[in-house]
């Protein structure tokens, strides 16, 4: 026969060890929810060259473009070759260069960029003269570029949108 005071005590160690059981099983509920949520929102490696054709609208002289002849009124329609080569990466934040290219002239320029929104699939890129905004799907690069300076220190303007394809 047990003694009293051991009848007693079994119920509530039983109900303590239960409730311990069960804070210790949400608390593992709650670990796995955060990895899982951490893991939707991985950051993918984008490192590389990206390789396109920009489609270029130009008013005024622009430093890509320093040959254009456009204006706002008849505007300068141009094509280059381009690489978007990201050469270095830490998390959502990466930085590289920009290389656009015809028969005629070459130019490369520095740029620091960022990812961000759903999945860390948006782009926001910035270099010495303008801003690359666009969103990444796969291997695919889609964006556009813009610098508005009509009224300013290059009396220029240009907007590209156009697509870049990873090299792996």
């Amino acid at each position: 026969m047990m003694p009293r005071s051991a009848e007693l005590r079994t119920p509530i160690v039983r109900a303590s060890h239960a409730r311990t059981k069960a804070a210790g099983l949400a608390a593992a509920a709650l670990l796995l929810t955060s990895a899982l949520a951490c893991a939707a929102e991985d950051v993918p490696d984008i490192k590389g060259p990206w390789t396109g054709k920009s489609f270029t609208i130009v008013a005024g002289a622009a430093p890509h473009w320093p040959n254009n002849a456009g204006t706002f009124e008849k505007p300068g329609l141009g094509e280059k070759d381009l690489v978007i080569t990201i050469t270095n990466q830490e998390g959502r934040r990466f930085w590289g260069t920009t290389l656009l290219s015809d028969s005629h002239d070459k130019s490369e320029e520095p740029f620091i960029g960022e990812l961000y929104g759903p999945g860390n699939r948006k782009v926001m890129i910035a270099h010495t003269v303008g801003v690359i905004e666009g969103e990444i799907d796969g291997d695919v690069l889609s964006f556009c570029f813009s610098q508005a300076d009509g009224r300013g220190a290059t009396k220029s303007s240009v907007v590209s949108c156009t697509e870049a394809r990873r090299s792996r």
